[in-house]
């Protein structure tokens, strides 16, 4: 196989702009590390409480989470962080059924991370 001088710097151009480009993955990467109900999981027990773990701590004043389930959008009040890089919040009368739950969330950050947003799901099986 030859190697010509035109393909070498057309590989070489494309990888300068990939590194200086910041790699372009950062922006697509979510800040959202873990969360309890945990994501995709199944729980047998209604939760009481949201709480979103994120790479930096929230600007809780900027921020938002809201929870829709199988009767629409419920009431959450209390959103605080327990200051370990969180959001939490409590379900205002938990009167959750089985089935599926989306939690959205939108967060600032306090160490200048750009803001980001994001959904997760889990599903409530509580009925035998």
């Amino acid at each position: 196989m030859i190697i010509t001088i035109p393909r070498v710097n057309a590989v070489a151009t494309i990888f300068v702009s990939f590194v200086f480009s910041g790699c372009g993955l950062s922006e697509s990467v979510s800040p959202l590390l873990a969360s309890e109900p945990e994501e995709n999981s199944i729980t047998e027990r209604v939760p009481r409480t949201l709480r979103l773990y994120f790479k930096s701590l929230p600007d809780v004043d900027q921020s938002n989470v809201s929870l829709i389930g199988p009767s629409g959008a419920y009431t959450l009040r209390g959103l605080h962080t327990m200051g370990e890089d969180d959001l939490m919040v409590e379900i205002y009368k938990p009167m959750l059924v089985d089935g599926e739950y989306r939690v959205e969330w939108e967060a600032q950050f306090t160490d200048g991370r750009a803001g980001a947003s994001g959904e997760y799901n889990f599903s409530i099986r509580v009925s035998p």
